[in-house]
């Protein structure tokens, strides 16, 4: 599914609502053509029931469905505000560590930013990550798990720092691990065998004027495939359009920049 990541969402969207729609519509009509002489008035009490039971399930369903990936984009984006913030608590505890440590930290914090907007967020949209970040990360571990500090004040820093990078590597991880993490084909093949029965149940109901129930119908369709648009653009946080942006790790850099 990743190329649809790269068509604008307003397209999708109206794309999809077109679709939905005349899908739906022509569905009515190859019924309606292909049992002309069954009065669909008399089945609509139980197909009405029926909808109505189903429409409920499917509704449920689908509300749940957006409630968690619409949560799991609210917290991959608090854990990438966490990466940033954990980040620029490094950079301040560097200013700690005696040279040509604290320089090649926040030469390093500077290093692992650019990356973040030019090689790692490129990437992630492909479900991918960025080595390089992640060697940078690890030489900073290494530099200041080696380093022995001669006082107090140096330990102190050593130990903040070390629990600042640590956070740093987790809320990454856990970043790309969200990137990755998405719904199940399974949960998808539900979600269109309900929309299918939805729409179907939909063809059983007979109203006396045959265009106002395909545009009732077509609406079905149509808020159906909208929800669908959604589920996908929310599913992968860091695709598409409606997406967690770098925009942090800019602010980052150009708050940082006077003291590097």
């Amino acid at each position: 599914m990743n190329p649809l990541y790269s068509v604008p969402d307003w397209l999708m969207l109206i794309v999809a609502i077109a679709a939905g729609a005349a899908l739906a519509c022509v569905g009515h009509l190859a019924v309606r053509r292909a049992f002309p002489k069954i009065d669909f008035s008399e089945l609509n009490v139980v197909a009405g029931i029926v909808l109505g039971v189903v429409g409920a399930l499917f509704a449920v369903t689908v509300a749940f469905i957006i409630a968690i990936v619409w949560q799991e984009f609210d917290v991959t984006g608090q854990r990438a505000a966490h990466e940033i913030a954990a980040a620029t608590d490094l950079w301040h505890v560097s200013q700690g560590f005696p040279a040509p440590l604290g320089s090649e930290v926040r030469h390093n914090l500077a290093s692992y930013a650019d990356l973040m907007v030019n090689d790692e967020w490129p990437a992630m949209r492909n479900g991918k990550s960025s080595p390089r970040a992640e060697a940078v990360l690890t030489r900073t571990f290494q530099d200041v798990a080696r380093f022995r500090p001669a006082d107090a004040g140096e330990a102190n820093a050593q130990q903040a720092a070390l629990q600042y990078l640590g956070a740093l590597h987790d809320a990454r991880h856990h970043r790309l691990d969200d990137n990755t993490s998405g719904i199940a084909p399974f949960e998808w093949t539900i979600l269109f065998i309900g929309a299918f029965v939805i729409v179907g149940l939909c063809y059983l109901v007979g109203l006396s004027d045959f265009r106002l129930q395909l545009l009732m119908t077509g609406t079905v369709g149509a808020m159906i495939a909208a929800m669908f648009v959604l589920i996908f653009e929310l599913d992968e946080p860091f695709r598409g359009d409606v997406s967690i942006s770098p925009a942090g790790w800019y602010e980052f850099t150009a708050a940082n920049r006077s003291t590097l």
